[in-house]
């Protein structure tokens, strides 16, 4: 009968006051590290603290303001099992491979990640991988003299390539789609309806990890404003102006055809113009986050013919990937039709979705 292989040691944390803990190093930064047991369960506890460390999982080691790329990282960081010891109020982390171990002060170290997770960053992924976003969805209904039903739904999904942060950005597509639909009707009354929605897309490919060109499309319906479509195709750049683990702030500009098609044929229009946005994304405390989009469209051959849109919104996390959402949503049209409203607005309470890359 062959005998199983002998599991390995759990890690090994020792604080600077003499208690212990076992169990798992599950990954680190410069600050601190995460460390999850059987008893005190996942917990992230500030290198300061810590007087010993010791872990027989294999993981690389990334140096401060370091540059990889996919062919240079597995030669260039350092992997290995893990120790780290504090002596003098100096920590010092050391990596033991197969062949060698290399010892760093704690300066010298950005983040421990563990192998796998390191090797599978650097794989080529499918295209129905590294999608990431929400879809949201609400419903509203009155039934009395007056008989309302309101219905409102988002999606919106990015794919960024690398997957992780420690790599230098190569493309990004992102798809989005929003509508709100509404009828209100009374006996002896027309039945009143509201329909809007918008689809985008876009294609970014980057020159460096803040400069990209990117080629998008847009599609919009206003009922509201006797929109029956409007259509866009262009093509630009975009600057990420910020980006940090809490925030990240894109604007961008791009020239576009495009067509506009009222419920009156006579008023279609055949637009050259520009599109300037900006997108910021905010994470609050307690894993509330914050997003706002604005943009301006001039048309450059009909000063007349121009818009903007502009968003907001607040998630709420409940319970692992569900949660509840605040949006606010407004859109003008300059254009629109003698009779018709230039702006519509919205304001929605959802459920939401937060979708996470395989």
């Amino acid at each position: 009968m062959r005998s199983q292989a002998p599991k390995p040691a759990p890690d090994l944390l020792v604080f600077v006051n003499g208690e212990q803990l076992t169990g798992t190093l599950e990954k680190a930064d410069g600050k601190s590290i995460t460390f999850k047991s059987l008893m005190a369960g996942e917990i992230t506890v500030p290198w300061s603290n810590i007087r010993t460390l010791h872990s027989s999982q294999t993981f690389a080691v990334l140096k401060p303001k370091q540059q990889l790329t996919r062919k240079n990282a597995l030669t260039a960081a350092p992997e290995g099992a893990i120790s780290a010891e504090t002596t003098d109020k100096k920590t010092e982390v050391s990596v033991t491979s197969p062949t060698a171990t290399t010892k760093l002060p704690l300066s010298e170290v950005d983040q421990l990640i563990p192998t796998a997770d390191f090797t599978k960053a650097l794989q080529p992924i499918r295209f129905d991988q590294g999608w990431a976003g929400t879809a949201s969805g609400g419903i509203s209904l009155v039934r009395s003299t007056q008989n309302s039903t309101t219905f409102n739904g988002a999606i919106a999904l990015t794919r960024a390539l690398p997957t992780v942060g420690w790599l230098p950005p190569r493309s990004r597509t992102s798809l989005g789609y929003t509508q709100s639909y509404g009828t209100t009707s009374q006996v002896g009354e027309p039945t009143v309806e509201t329909n809007i929605f918008h689809a985008g897309i876009e294609q970014d490919e980057y020159f460096s990890p803040k400069l990209f060109v990117l080629v998008d499309g847009a599609f919009d319906h206003n009922f509201s404003s006797n929109l029956d479509l409007q259509q866009a195709y262009g093509a630009g750049i975009g600057y990420n102006v910020l980006k940090t683990a809490k925030q990240q702030l894109d604007v961008k500009v791009d020239v576009h055809y495009e067509k506009q098609s009222f419920f009156d044929p006579t008023t279609t229009d055949n637009i050259i113009g520009s599109t300037f946005s900006e997108a910021y994304l905010r994470n609050l405390p307690k894993k509330i986050v914050f997003t706002e989009f604005g943009s301006f469209t001039p048309a450059w051959n009909d000063t007349s013919a121009y818009s903007a849109h502009i968003n907001g919104s607040l998630g709420f996390p409940v319970y692992k990937g569900l949660g509840f959402g605040i949006a606010a949503i407004d859109d003008y049209l300059n254009d629109a039709p003698v009779g018709s409203n230039k702006n519509s607005s919205q304001f929605n309470l959802n459920l939401t979705y937060t979708i996470k890359p395989k």
